[in-house]
């Protein structure tokens, strides 16, 4: 069971937020509080990561897999969660306080309720560094979605 697309990308992350909304939203709403107690959840159709550090660019890969992958077991990950998540146009935008990153996470299927796993490392140390600096790259997000059903099939 192969992935069906992966992408890479270095979301600029302002305020400890960093945060995904259907990309053909008209208009972002407010921006939500930063993620505290949990890495992922759901909140007023936001999916909203918790992120260790301040500002910085973060290593985030996003994998659409047609069913549900195997669990990445690799020991450089230091936390995990799940959740559902429905997205109207299967595109995904990534947010912060200054705006949206650049491209897109293309899902490929709109109308789509999918599961969602996220997988993170490096949070403790993008916390230390970027009290001093803009690190990039320091925390890693891997999420991957996979489909639970379309909008028909609710």
């Amino acid at each position: 069971m192969p992935v069906v697309r992966r992408q890479e990308l270095e979301p600029y992350v302002e305020f400890y937020a960093l945060w995904a909304e259907d990309a053909d939203e008209d208009e972002p709403g407010e921006s939500p509080e930063p993620a505290e107690a949990e890495l992922l959840e759901v909140r007023e159709r936001r999916l909203c990561f918790r992120s260790g550090g301040h500002t910085h660019h973060a290593s985030f890969t996003a994998e659409v897999w047609d069913q549900e992958p195997p669990a990445d077991e690799r020991e450089i990950w230091e936390s995990s969660a799940d959740t559902q998540w429905y997205c109207r146009s299967g595109e995904m935008a990534l947010w912060s306080y200054g705006g949206p990153s650049e491209p897109v996470v293309e899902l490929g299927r709109p109308d789509t309720l999918w599961r969602v796993r996220a997988y993170v490392s490096g949070q403790e140390r993008v916390r230390e560094l970027a009290q001093q600096e803009v690190p990039a790259g320091v925390e890693r997000v891997l999420v991957q979605f996979w489909p639970v059903c379309r909008g028909g099939d609710r």
